[in-house]
């Protein structure tokens, strides 16, 4: 691959960019929306004892304990 110029780079990244900008109204029929069949479940992710369990804290943040 040859080395580009900045005003080769610049024009090929805008190109990149306006053919993602094009793709948007097709994109649909490549990726197909996901639904569940049912409602969102709740999980816990807890120890093999079900004693230690990860849990969220005021930030949204999944807190983890090692406690061994």
């Amino acid at each position: 691959m040859k080395n580009l110029t900045t005003a080769q780079a610049i024009l090929i990244g805008l190109g990149m960019i306006a053919l993602a900008i094009a793709s948007i109204p097709y994109s649909p029929k490549i990726v197909k929306p996901a639904f569940s069949k049912t409602q969102v479940q709740k999980i816990a992710i807890c120890d093999v004892r079900g004693f230690n369990c990860t849990r969220i804290n005021n930030s949204g943040e999944l807190l983890v304990t090692n406690n061994k």
